[in-house]
């Protein structure tokens, strides 16, 4: 690959970066009913099963839950796709979403294939 904008880049990274796909990204911050009395529930008892049914399916590729209380954030995930209506549609189907425990932002990432957590 020769490109203007990785003139700096050593030609070992630059073979690796040429298989680097797009990803849809999902950040999910604390909703405005986050705090509520029946958000665990919800979490545990609707949200958790709808996350692992997205994986099943191949949907969601690798999922996150950010641990510091003292962040808006309360997770990340990744989608095997670049089609963020798709992800909206599937984010809107959130039982979490909809009970406004999490909102979310939907970006554009770039990532490896093959690359896991160890």
């Amino acid at each position: 690959m020769n490109n203007p904008a990785f003139q700096f880049v050593a030609p070992e990274i630059m073979t690796k970066l040429a298989s680097i796909k797009p990803y849809v990204l999902v950040i999910l911050t604390k909703g405005e009913n986050y705090g509520l009395s029946d958000t665990p529930r919800i979490i545990q008892s609707e949200h958790l099963p709808y996350i692992f049914e997205q994986r099943r399916d191949n949907h969601m590729v690798l999922t996150m839950p950010i641990m510091d209380n003292d962040t808006k954030f309360a997770a990340v995930a990744v989608y095997n796709t670049t089609d963020k209506e798709e992800v909206k549609r599937l984010m809107d189907k959130d039982p979490a979403i909809v009970a406004g425990v999490f909102d979310y932002e939907i970006v554009t990432g770039m990532g490896l294939p093959g690359d896991k957590l160890p």
